[in-house]
């Protein structure tokens, strides 16, 4: 009887050990991809939708946010495209800064689009989805998307501000065909990379992008000319956290708003562009400055992000819900900063 009780406490005891052992990896599985607990790190201090991307930024109150990223009212983000209408080839500020000077909005079913010398073009959007003209698109790397003709009055207007003659707008449908997706790559970060595929519209990358005020106070410390938060075009500004902190970000939580991040943004020639004059900086700034010390680490990730900047996180949804300026930002962290 004692030798079966000694037998009964030993498998006990060697049970607990594995159960434990298995709780421990499980945890530290899950764990890996951030601090458990959510850290308050800031406030909301812009909200920006773009509705045609590389136009004029919209700033506003509040936003919904979806899985294919923020919206305020009819106006949602990088919802229209100007391309070459013979090749479908995308126009974006990189090839024609001007476009960050035209103005859009929509509101009752209408695109209503507006240069800065006051010429005006007004688009109905069920026209446009009952006449059904579709042109395929070209985006980063040959990535294929259709859209919906805008029609010849805004066409116009684009070609005749920007000197480019052919260009056509195009109008995001989610039943037309879409060939891209923000699809994770283990290679995006040192820390673990969430798996996942977001359908998306006309963004560079992802359905939402975050950037901070402390990281632009402590680039414009480096810089003789300061620039704002605008030549970086996010949708969601944060105030208040230490600069840098976004590196380390794996999840952000605002109202019932939760974000997964999944990578650092990488930076390009957009970023030169003054989005008041639409004029590139001769010297290559703020770009150029970042190029010396927000570089990723050399090694893998520089073999993956190549001589592209950090500023700022892309970021997929977790839970929708409504974003306003004023509230609360939270974040779980990652193990380490890249």
């Amino acid at each position: 009887m004692l030798l079966k009780d000694k037998q009964a406490l030993f498998a006990c005891i060697a049970g607990s050990i594995i159960s434990y052992n298995a709780f421990r990896l499980i945890r530290a599985f899950y764990s890996s991809y951030g601090h458990e607990e959510w850290i308050p790190v800031g406030t909301v201090k812009h909200l920006w939708v773009h509705p045609i991307k590389s136009c004029k930024r919209k700033e506003v109150f509040s936003v919904y946010c979806d899985e294919l990223g923020p919206r305020s009212g009819e106006n949602r983000d990088r919802e229209f495209l100007a391309i070459d209408g013979a090749t479908g080839a995308m126009y974006s500020a990189r090839q024609a800064p001007r476009l960050q000077l035209i103005n859009a909005d929509v509101a009752d079913g209408a695109l209503t689009v507006a240069t800065p010398d006051g010429v005006t073009a007004r688009i109905v959007l069920t026209e446009v989805v009952e006449q059904r003209i579709v042109h395929r698109a070209t985006i980063f790397g040959g990535e294929l998307v259709d859209g919906l003709d805008c029609g010849d009055a805004v066409a116009q207007l684009f070609s005749e501000f920007l000197g480019i003659p052919g260009i056509r707008l195009i109008y995001y449908r989610p039943d037309l065909f879409n060939g891209r997706s923000c699809t994770t790559d283990p290679g995006w970060w040192t820390n673990p990379v969430p798996k996942r595929s977001d359908t998306v519209r006309y963004v560079d990358l992802s359905p939402y992008h975050v950037s901070t005020e402390e990281s632009l106070r402590a680039l414009n410390e480096e810089l003789e000319s300061p620039v704002s938060s605008t030549w970086f075009r996010a949708n969601i500004v944060v105030e208040h956290s230490p600069a840098w902190d976004e590196d380390r970000w794996a999840e952000i939580r605002t109202g019932d708003v939760v974000l997964q991040c999944y990578k650092p943004c990488t930076r390009c020639i957009l970023t030169t562009v003054n989005p008041e004059d639409g004029l590139k900086s001769a010297e290559m700034q703020p770009l150029r400055k970042m190029r010396e010390f927000r570089l990723v680490p050399e090694g893998p990730l520089r073999e993956v992000h190549g001589q592209f900047p950090v500023f700022g996180v892309n970021a997929g949804l977790l839970k929708p819900g409504y974003v306003h300026i004023g509230q609360t930002v939270y974040v779980k962290y990652k193990p380490s900063i890249f």
